[in-house]
């Protein structure tokens, strides 16, 4: 009986949730912009994915240092907001293969001696112990980057006990890093056998990543679990002539694209929390009663009308949905926003009255007799006088219908603009596809 009335309210409810979305929207860009909500909801997501704190804190910056994911930002001092798949699988499959010629192990080990280092007090002997330091280190990653043997091991080995010889104070911590050394190298040592006695030498690739791989358990034990799962099985695709290589590097992606699938998921709820508050702040600022002005549409048939018209123009106009609707601050976007539900002539706003103070000051905060609570403003001959909110609910079961009519427009924008476009639509295309019987009598006559 009245279904073309409901049609046309629902239009309109839809059609003003449609444009507060759009305003929460922008609000959200503003938000996450401000806050870096993208880059550092990414850096959590890959320091978790890379051995959590610590461990992973230190992969993350090496994968943000290296010039790929670098280059994705706009500046030096940014973090970058999103990373491709196959550039993080790349740079990735990069610090494994290089683990071991970056002397990762090494510097994991006698991370102790180099705190120590950096503890010494007198400068000319703190800045000799940090230099023979990186000569020790740059001896690492020469020896890595050959064919290890005894000698060269033996070599590294004996500069170290130099190292504490010239250096007394930091003996003790050179003798308790030594052992563990002498592990790592004898592990190195052992894969290199290995790998010669089964004769898979010839894969060069599958080589360095099994050295790698070594590196990265000295140093980054979580990571190096995490590969394990991710390589498992490689060299049987390699038997079978597949490139072992290109199997891992879609393995790393799979795994990749997982996580960011599970970060989405955790933004995509932040956003819509910060859309219902950024729509209840924007309907407690213009008192946006989603229940007022669905009566309003009701009682007012003219009103209804012009409202569902309106709708109907814009969704004929418009074949996507804005990405923005507004200003570029805050402020334009509220009063943007304002304007846009003022010409619909939708019963929006609060509604300020001059009253008589009664010689008492004006005040929003009375804190003495002579006070009154009101807001100061200027009458249209620019005299001064005291307002107050006229439509402002007086008693409480009129607050209860304001707070759940406010309460629903914040729910109503947390859904998000692109799905009140799609009802909107579909509500238009049911409308139009009958005859609107107060435009049929007007035709009539």
């Amino acid at each position: 009986m009245y279904m073309q009335e409901i049609l046309e309210v629902g239009i309109g409810l839809v059609f003003m949730w449609l444009i507060i979305s759009i305003a929460a929207m922008q609000f959200q860009e503003w938000f996450a912009t401000l806050f870096k909500w993208r880059a550092k909801g990414l850096e959590d997501a890959l320091r978790s994915m890379l051995g959590g704190e610590g461990e992973g804190q230190a992969l993350t910056d090496l994968l943000y240092s290296h010039p790929l994911i670098a280059s994705l930002s706009s500046s030096s001092r940014r973090k970058p907001s999103y990373i491709p798949a196959n550039k993080f699988a790349l740079v990735l499959f990069d610090l494994v293969m290089t683990a071991d010629t970056e002397a990762w192990p090494v510097k994991k080990v006698l991370a102790d001696v180099e705190a120590l280092v950096a503890s010494i007090t007198d400068p000319e002997q703190k800045k000799l112990a940090a230099e023979d330091f990186q000569a020790l280190l740059a001896t690492a990653k020469q020896i890595a980057g050959t064919s290890l043997g005894e000698a060269a091991i033996d070599s590294l080995k004996l500069q170290i006990q130099a190292y504490g010889d010239k250096h007394p104070e930091l003996r003790p911590a050179i003798e308790m890093a030594l052992p563990q050394l002498d592990a790592y190298y004898q592990s190195v040592l052992d894969e290199q056998r290995k790998v010669t006695s089964a004769r898979q030498d010839k894969d060069l690739t599958l080589r360095q990543l099994r050295l790698g791989l070594l590196a990265m358990d000295a140093a980054y034990p979580n990571m190096k679990k995490t590969l394990d799962t991710l390589f498992a099985g490689l060299e049987e695709y390699v038997k079978e002539g597949e490139q072992a290589l290109a199997l891992g590097r879609k393995n790393i992606e799979s795994w990749f694209n997982d996580s960011m699938d599970r970060l989405s998921g955790w933004y995509k709820r932040r956003s819509q929390l910060v859309a219902f508050l950024s729509g209840l702040i924007l309907a407690l600022i213009l008192n946006v009663d989603s229940i007022n002005i669905a009566t309003k549409l009701w009682r007012e048939p003219a009103l209804r009308q012009a409202v569902a018209a309106s709708a109907d123009a814009y969704a004929q106009q418009q074949a996507q949905l804005p990405s923005e609707q507004g200003g570029q601050n805050p402020e334009e976007t509220i009063q943007y926003l304002e304007s846009q539900l003022r010409f619909l002539n939708l019963p929006v706003g609060w509604t300020l009255t001059a009253f008589d103070t009664g010689g008492k000051q004006c005040t929003p905060i009375p804190t003495s007799a002579d006070q009154i609570f009101g807001f100061p403003g200027k009458s249209e001959q620019g005299e001064p006088v005291c307002k107050y909110v006229s439509n402002f609910p007086l008693d409480w079961s009129s607050g209860l219908a304001k707070l759940a009519g406010l309460l629903i427009t914040g729910a109503a924008t947390a859904q998000g603009a692109p799905f009140w476009f799609e009802i909107l639509k579909k509500l238009v295309n049911v409308r139009s596809s009958g005859p609107n019987p107060a435009e049929k009598e007007k035709a009539a006559g």
